[in-house]
């Protein structure tokens, strides 16, 4: 036998969870907007910028500017994806921030080893290699967390049967 007005409070319970949940789309929807928004401003700030300087400043630094404009305008992509996967499977998963911070990652590497020229003979110089060591090894090391979730993934994973 139930207590009573238990029936009362787990109706009170699941509509408190479906406001929540309503609640936690509407945040997620606001902010993936917010990324798409500023993604977008910011391609088109740094495709303007790339084709502004053409002819005027090194090609080389021009073409890295792009680069790590290109990789910041990627992670508001895969952040983007990983707020619609959020929504779509009402769960977080961690391989989408893990890919983030591989990324972002590369990014500053190429920024680090592009100021790494200039300061070649200068006492900055050891401490830039070092940061360089540290981004590779953060590279590596969240690579090899997305290749153990993915194989840990796949063993969880039901077999599938062959159908002919």
């Amino acid at each position: 036998m139930r207590p009573e007005g238990a029936d009362q409070r787990r109706r009170d319970q699941s509509r408190i969870a479906a406001l929540l949940g309503y609640g936690e789309v509407l945040i997620d929807t606001a902010v993936a907007l917010a990324l798409i928004v500023g993604g977008a401003i910011l391609l088109g700030v740094v495709v303007y910028d790339f084709a502004r300087d053409l002819g005027r400043v090194a090609f080389v630094g021009n073409a890295l500017g792009l680069l790590s404009g290109l990789l910041l305008v990627f992670i508001f992509t895969e952040l983007i994806s990983t707020i619609r996967v959020i929504i779509a499977r009402r769960r977080v998963e961690v391989e989408p921030f893990l890919i983030v911070g591989i990324v972002a990652a590369v990014r500053r590497l190429i920024v680090v080893s592009a100021e790494a020229e200039n300061l070649l003979g200068t006492a900055r110089f050891r401490d830039v290699m070092l940061e360089i060591g540290v981004l590779a090894a953060t590279v590596l090391l969240l690579g090899a967390t997305v290749l153990v979730l993915r194989i840990t993934r796949r063993g969880d994973e039901p077999a599938t049967r062959q159908t002919e």
